[in-house]
């Protein structure tokens, strides 16, 4: 808030709520007094903007950032090839080691973690990856592992386990012998995001393969595993059971947000294969999910919690995981106020939690500046064995994590028509992004002379082409970038990931050449591709006035 005297003079009385889990925008509110211009229609604002900047958004400058911008393309290489190196059989780092096919390996290490097991989660997430990639380029051999992944999962689901038979629970055990056993030991189960997530990617693939031609009858064999996982995730989600960490047991946020948007992609293509009476249960079930889903939010806190009755503070990256993976536009998607405010919390705890991070809160500009995100505060797990606790670390998965959700809040900005809003709830990101230099004209709102109160009261609004919208797309943009360049700063030369980076020295720990650090990379940066596309038409557009 240190800005906002700065910038406000008082000149609006108007309540404005916004709806923080749909993004900004606006369920009710007297707009007569309020200049919000169609993107797309009114110019006005256009007019202003080019007096006063001849460049709409800057994107980084390729001379001052070249290094970078080359890392982004090599690590995007080596994210892929790592994750395609842990899948079985002939990964490079599981060749020979009685791996089955399509077997997702979460790490090729063995001791001091052994994460050498296929984990239901990870491999759903990291196929996932591997079904957008083959849409794109439809590649054959990226299809083979798909299909053998497919084939595994059809194995698993009837895989008698400790979590019980197919039909019975069995579904929601969380991890297996890379060879197809059950894994038998004592662990966190059940786990039930690992259905959702499975059948998300599995739908995925159906869709793709419609898109390339492929007949709905023709993919039944799909329909046939994707679902039981939709009915596990239907009967399920109100159901306690351990965390995507597999620490805490009882109701979770990333677990219901991946069931969620399950249950909605399963009602469509229930109705594609003539099942109406299973889409009418995932459509009930869905919207049960959709209020469950709203307890998560902590009013007195200001931000979402990961699990229900917890001791903990509730921060946790699951939450912004939890938006990239189960996030629609009607319940968290990544850019909703919710989201936003959660991630300024998390941030705020892990800057001064860490010494690694230990550095200026701000640039010479005044900047917010990125630091390394570990997965929730009272984190003591230190990469070792589980019975060896010791402190936490920042993780590279969860440190993508950031930069993905502010990309995704950056493309949602960049394409939007409606300007920028700002509400007591996301006052403390967006001000420091928004330079408290005067304006020649009015070109905004202040909504905070009202007598009401609110965490979703508006406070401010922004034209569209106004310098205050232009800046937070373009500041947050490069915040967005300073969390991969801390992924690039304690990755090796090889472009490899562990688990995690030493709290104190940066050096990598825990499970070496991890999967999912090797996704989640890759997925952010293909999410800042969609920012940079979407900032480029945004401008493309501007500059024909």
């Amino acid at each position: 808030m240190r800005l906002l005297s700065t910038l406000l003079p008082a000149t609006c009385a108007l309540a404005l709520v916004v709806n923080p889990t749909a993004g900004h925008s606006i369920d009710s509110a007297d707009l007569s007094s309020f200049r919000r211009p169609s993107f797309f229609s009114r110019v006005s604002s256009v007019s202003w903007l080019r007096k006063q900047s001849p460049i709409l958004i800057s994107l980084p400058d390729h001379a001052q950032n070249a290094d970078f911008i080359s890392w982004l393309s090599l690590q995007s290489a080596r994210s892929f090839e790592g994750i395609l190196a842990n899948i079985g059989p002939n990964g490079a780092n599981v060749a020979g080691q009685n791996v089955n096919a399509g077997v997702v390996v979460a790490s090729p290490s063995r001791d001091h973690p052994n994460y050498f097991y296929h984990w239901v989660r990870d491999g759903a997430i990291t196929m996932r990856a591997l079904v957008d990639e083959y849409g794109k380029s439809g590649n054959a051999s990226v299809k083979a592992l798909i299909d053998a992944y497919v084939d595994n999962v059809r194995s698993t689901q009837w895989t008698s386990n400790p979590s019980g038979q197919f039909g019975r629970g069995g579904l929601g055990e969380p991890k297996f012998e890379v060879d197809g056993r059950p894994f038998v030991g004592t662990w966190g189960r059940p786990q039930r995001d690992g259905p959702a997530l499975r059948a998300i990617t599995l739908i995925s693939y159906a869709r793709t393969l419609q898109r390339r031609g492929a007949s709905i009858d023709s993919l039944r064999y799909l329909y046939d595993l994707i679902k039981p996982d939709l009915e596990y995730a239907s009967k399920f989600w109100a159901s306690p059971g351990f965390d995507l960490w597999e620490e805490q047991q009882g109701l979770h946020f990333f677990t219901a947000m991946v069931q969620y948007k399950a249950l909605l992609l399963g009602q469509e293509i229930s109705l594609d294969f003539d099942d109406d009476g299973a889409a009418r249960w995932y459509h009930i079930q869905a919207n049960g999910l959709k209020q469950f889903l709203l307890s998560f939010w902590d009013e007195e806190r200001g931000y979402l919690i990961e699990t229900l009755a917890s001791p903990r503070s509730g921060l946790d990256a699951a939450l912004l995981l939890g938006a990239i993976h189960g996030g629609s536009e009607t319940v968290f998607p990544m850019h909703s106020d919710m989201i936003i405010a959660t991630l300024q919390a998390l941030v705020a705890d892990m800057r001064v939690r860490y010494p690694i991070n230990d550095q200026d809160s701000y640039d010479s500009n005044s900047l917010p500046i990125a630091v390394g995100i570990g997965r929730y505060p009272e984190d003591v797990y230190s990469g070792g064995d589980l019975g060896n606790s010791e402190l936490g670390n920042p993780w590279f998965l969860c440190t993508a994590t950031v930069a993905h959700t502010l990309y995704g809040l950056v493309e949602q900005l960049a394409l939007s028509n409606s300007g920028l809003i700002i509400s007591n709830l996301t006052a403390e990101f967006y001000l420091p992004f928004i330079s408290p230099t005067p304006v020649v004209e009015p070109h905004y709102c202040d909504f905070s002379a009202t007598g009401i109160w609110s965490r979703s009261a508006a406070i401010l609004g922004f034209t569209p082409g106004s310098r205050e919208t232009e800046q937070v797309i373009s500041n947050v943009f490069h915040y967005a970038d300073g969390f991969l360049k801390i992924v690039k700063k304690h990755a090796d030369a090889e472009g490899n990931m562990s688990e995690q980076f030493d709290r104190q020295t940066g050096f990598m720990r825990g499970a070496r050449q991890l999967t999912w650090s090797f996704e989640s990379v890759l997925a952010a940066i293909k999410m800042r591709e969609r920012a940079v596309e979407a900032i480029e038409k945004r401008r493309a557009y501007f500059e024909r006035f």
